[in-house]
């Protein structure tokens, strides 16, 4: 096996003491969340005047440092915004509604985004006013604000928190408890990982026993298919035929992860690679 950066290294470790920490009690997961309740909380932890949120809650939003530092709070609490890449689109999506009859609120979104250079990176001190125009384009082009709970996207510490959790359940391989990094060895470790793919699908909210994949949350956590209804077709129809072939469900699903999504890659599995490593260095 190729050599491992230390600075890798480490931080697996420190990845695998947070996340332990904060698994003492294993709950599901896929979380929803409302517009309003992530405004609650932001003006909680900002300490934003309680007024405000009776202003922020009838969906008004001031062009103020307050509110738009308050906006991209909201947008990392709903997983649309990130400082670094800007909006999450297929997050942003899920939180608008646009007018059936309306061709062209996405012409007019991206417009508007482009024209005050919303599309591409920028510096971080620039934060809070990006994510706040960023949103207005969304506010005042794409459609009317979805006022019921949505799907939130995991970051990657929490899926490396679920990866934890089902490894430990399922009895998968991992590092000593002291989190040494120090090697370890289970046989038939890696025909299990299958099964801890299924764990992590249903313990996310990404795959159900009764219904299969739930598409709406996948495309919110793959974040970069920019066709949806590419996406859709082609990962539904490839997931109707691997449930021919497959009569094991941990197979099924594993095959689905790697089989199933267009060019571009999974990126609702971002942690994989940490616990692939730990199994590396046993």
């Amino acid at each position: 096996m190729a050599t491992v950066n230390l600075h890798y290294l480490g931080l697996v470790c420190l990845l695998a003491v947070t996340a332990t920490a904060a698994s003492q009690c294993y709950r599901d997961a896929g979380q929803l969340k409302r517009v309003v309740q992530a405004q609650e909380e932001c003006v909680r932890y900002l300490r934003i005047p309680c007024a405000r949120l009776a202003v922020y809650n009838k969906f008004i939003y001031p062009n103020d440092a307050e509110t738009q530092c308050m906006v991209r709070c909201m947008g990392l609490n709903l997983g649309w915004w990130n400082d670094t890449h800007g909006v999450q689109e297929a997050a942003m999506r899920s939180f608008f509604h646009p007018d059936p009859n309306d061709c062209d609120y996405e012409r007019r979104t991206y417009r508007c985004l482009h024209s005050q250079r919303l599309d591409r990176p920028a510096p971080h001190d620039e934060a809070c006013e990006r994510a706040y125009e960023s949103f207005r384009c969304y506010y005042e082009h794409y459609g009317n604000l979805v006022v019921t709970p949505q799907f939130v996207r995991l970051n990657a510490l929490q899926q490396l928190d679920v990866l934890l959790q089902c490894a430990d359940m399922l009895q998968y391989p991992m590092p000593d408890r002291s989190f040494s990094c120090a090697r370890t060895h289970v046989a038939g470790a890696e025909g299990d990982f299958d099964c801890v793919l299924r764990c992590y699908m249903l313990r996310t909210g990404l795959y159900s026993e009764n219904y299969g994949p739930n598409l709406d949350r996948i495309y919110v956590q793959c974040n970069n298919y920019a066709n949806e209804t590419l996406f859709r077709e082609t990962t539904d129809a490839c997931y109707r035929r691997l449930r021919s072939d497959c009569q094991d469900e941990c197979t099924l699903i594993a095959r689905y992860v790697r089989e199933c999504f267009p060019a571009g890659g999974i990126i609702f599995l971002e942690s994989l690679w940490y616990l692939r490593l730990w199994v590396q260095l046993r």
